[in-house]
Parts: structure tokens; sequence; C-alpha cells
């Protein structure tokens, strides 16, 4: 039998993520802003139709393409629990070390007894290979050519990327602040859990990034406290 050597990254579209930008292999290079959210519910009919309007006109204000991306899963508490067992820990005081076990004991088996999503959504500005000018006009519009970023140099292939993409980000950014959004634009080890979450929906409780600067490659590992819970049964 011969061996396996294929990795998974040989059937993603993803080059690298690297100095908060998504490479593909196709060429094009990304950056994703993470939106913050407003509850269009609680407000009245007239506070609706100006979000509405305003929203038309960050639209409107555009000349340049944006990706509009609404991610949906389960709501990870982890870190909060893990919260909760250090105010355990640091209490001298038995009955409220008691206290603390209860409502964390409650507040698992209602995460894990109810629906509760969270969502989060994004825009995303992409630099093609073309406004890079690592592909030519005739290799861009022709499906069945891609381009080979082994043969280029990244690092300045990375700098006129972001010369393209940050007046971009920045008008975005401005845009949402108008209409009370807080945005951002997410970094490198935040660009890796999104898609490690994609690919591995059902192994994000306690997902953790590892920083990446000693290693050749991100490491993404699993930190469930399930283990810890167990210890206090």
């Amino acid at each position: 039998m011969s061996e396996i050597s294929s990795s998974t990254q040989k059937y993603t579209d993803i080059f690298d993520i690297t100095n908060n930008l998504l490479i593909l292999n196709e060429g094009s290079i990304s950056q994703i802003i993470q939106v913050g959210t407003i509850n269009f519910g609680l407000l009245s009919e007239e506070e609706q139709d100006a979000a509405i309007y305003a929203y038309a006109g960050i639209l409107n204000s555009l000349n340049f393409p944006i990706q509009i991306i609404i991610k949906t899963q389960a709501k990870d508490v982890t870190n909060y629990l893990n919260s909760l067992i250090e105010a355990e820990n640091a209490t001298n005081n038995p009955s409220h070390q008691a206290q603390i076990a209860r409502y964390r004991q409650f507040i698992k088996e209602w995460v894990k007894n109810s629906n509760i999503l969270d969502k989060k959504f994004f825009a995303v500005i992409t630099a093609s290979a073309l406004d890079l000018g690592i592909a030519t006009t005739k290799s861009f519009f022709d499906t069945r050519s891609s381009v080979n970023l082994d043969r280029f140099e990244l690092a300045p292939i990375i700098d006129k990327a972001n010369n393209v993409l940050n007046p971009m980000r920045d008008h975005l950014i401005n845009q949402f602040a108008r209409i009370g959004l807080g945005a951002r634009q997410i970094t490198t080890q935040e660009i890796i859990r999104l898609f490690y979450q994609s690919y591995n929906p059902s192994d994000i409780e306690g997902m953790g990034t590892m920083e990446s600067q000693d290693f050749a490659a991100p490491i993404v590992s699993a930190n469930i406290v399930a283990s810890q819970l167990e210890q206090e049964r």
C-alpha cells in the first residue's frame, strides 16, 4: 500500500493565512472585517427605517465589491466556565465555592439542553490576482488557468495587497461607525479559528489557536473543559 502524503490543505482553496490576510490558491488576497450588531427588533419603527436607509447608504457608497458572511453556530461558553472555575478556586469560603459550582453546573446543563446560537457577521474585501499584478488579463478571464503562487515572493505581494485593501477597509469601518456598528479587521489567529470551526463544526467547544510565531504553520488545538468538569464529580 502506498503512503498517503496528501494534506487537507490540498483540498481547500486556501494557500496561506498570514499578516491578518487570507491568501487563496487562485492568487487573490482578502481582509475579513467583523461587524457588530444592533437589536433591530427593539428599535421603534422610525429607528428601523433609519437603520435600513443607513445600510442602503453604505452599499451605495461602495465602488468595490464586498462579500457579506453570516456565521451561525452553537454558543461556546468554555471561556465563561473557565472563569467560574478560577473564581471557585480563588475563594476560601466553602459556601461560595458550593454556590459557584452549582451555578457552573446549571450553565453547563442549560447550554447543553437549549438551542443557544451565536451569530457573527463579516464583510470580506478582496484584491484579485489581476489587481496584485500576478495575473494577466487573459489568464484572469480564463477559468482553466491558475496562478502558481510558489513562483512569487510573498512579501511584496502582501504589501501591495495591503495598499489596495486598507483604504477599502477604512472606508467600511467608518461607514459602519456612522450607524453605530463597531467593525474591525480580524487577526491571523481569528481567521484560522474561523475556518477551523467551518471545517470542524462538531469540534469547536473550547477550541483555541496557539500563537504561531514559533511554528512553520499555525497550530489549532482542541481544549475541551470536559475533563475539568468531570473532576468535580
